[in-house]
């Protein structure tokens, strides 16, 4: 017997959810256990069918998306979730990851491209999180931190170079040669058109991104007249601070809103200690002159 996707979709558009639901009726693998106009509605289903994946709108009344996740997060209900929302900004996708969602797809969307995550989240979700899935919602934390959207084509490849660049940084040495051919490789695609896809996305980025955020991650290439960091150095900086968190804390678990807050907690403290450092020490010489000083003259 074919193991099928079981799903409950969750949508107050009643016209969008009909048609979603006809597509996976008609589609290979999926069966729709349960539909509700409501969040109150979808987190009764969600318990009741135990479903496998989560199909949503955040945009729900009575209770949002984030209400559910929190409300089946009490029931200890263990389901995969997938959100479909016009409400895109680059917080709320960071917050949506951080809660354990596993893709955050912006409205209107092509029903191929849905699908597709739809089975992704599935293949990630069968086993308990491993090593390199905790490493790529890592990566997908820090990516939306600094502002790369992830509707753009670019945003998955940027995400699988840094994944990549983190588990080998001798990559970044031959980018051009070894990373942007095993990114193409991965997604079907050429090379020329990895890079494309990546420097329009570090060029999204840097418009559209927080400074402060930006800041802290690539110092002083942030100005108005110094230019974007190159595809290597984006990807290199990012992987470098990702492997630093990662071996500092024995590569644990972590939330964005953490890591992020312990990037931050590390700058502020090399800074204050080296300024602390060099205004209570003395100097070698004025330490030797003081003896000196200090004898009685003749």
């Amino acid at each position: 017997m074919e193991n099928r996707i079981t799903v409950v979709l969750a949508d107050a558009n009643e016209e969008f959810r009909t048609a979603l639901q006809q597509t996976l009726e008609n589609a290979e693998g999926f069966d729709v256990v349960g539909s509700a106009a409501d969040g109150l509605a979808a987190a009764q289903l969600v318990q009741e069918k135990k479903p496998q994946l989560l199909v949503m709108d955040l945009l729900l009344p009575g209770l949002d998306g984030f209400g559910v996740l929190e409300q089946l997060e009490k029931a200890k209900v263990q389901v995969k979730s997938l959100i479909v929302s016009a409400l895109y900004r680059d917080q709320i996708v960071a917050q949506a990851m951080s809660r354990g969602v596993s893709f955050f797809m912006p409205k209107p969307c092509e029903t191929a491209s849905l699908l597709e995550q739809m089975r992704r989240a599935m293949n990630e979700g069968e086993e308990s999180e491993s090593e390199s899935q905790s490493l790529e919602r890592e990566v997908t934390a820090v990516i939306h931190e600094v502002g790369v959207p992830a509707h753009i084509k670019g945003y998955q490849y940027v995400r699988e170079a840094i994944v990549i660049a983190v588990q080998d940084m001798d990559v970044i040495n031959a980018v051009t040669k070894v990373l942007y051919p095993e990114v193409a490789r991965r997604y079907s695609t050429t090379p020329s058109r990895v890079e494309r896809a990546v420097r329009h996305a570090i060029e999204v980025a840097w418009d559209r991104g927080d400074l402060e955020t930006l800041q802290h991650y690539f110092g002083y290439t942030v100005s108005n007249t110094k230019g974007k960091p190159t595809n290597s150095a984006f990807s290199a900086m990012i992987a470098d601070r990702i492997r630093l968190q990662r071996k500092s804390r024995g590569i644990k678990k972590t939330t964005p809103r953490k890591f992020f807050r312990g990037v931050v907690f590390y700058h502020f403290s090399c800074f204050f200690f080296m300024r602390f450092s060099m205004r209570r020490r003395p100097s070698r010489h004025s330490q030797e002159a003081a003896p000196s000083s200090s004898e009685p003259s003749a």
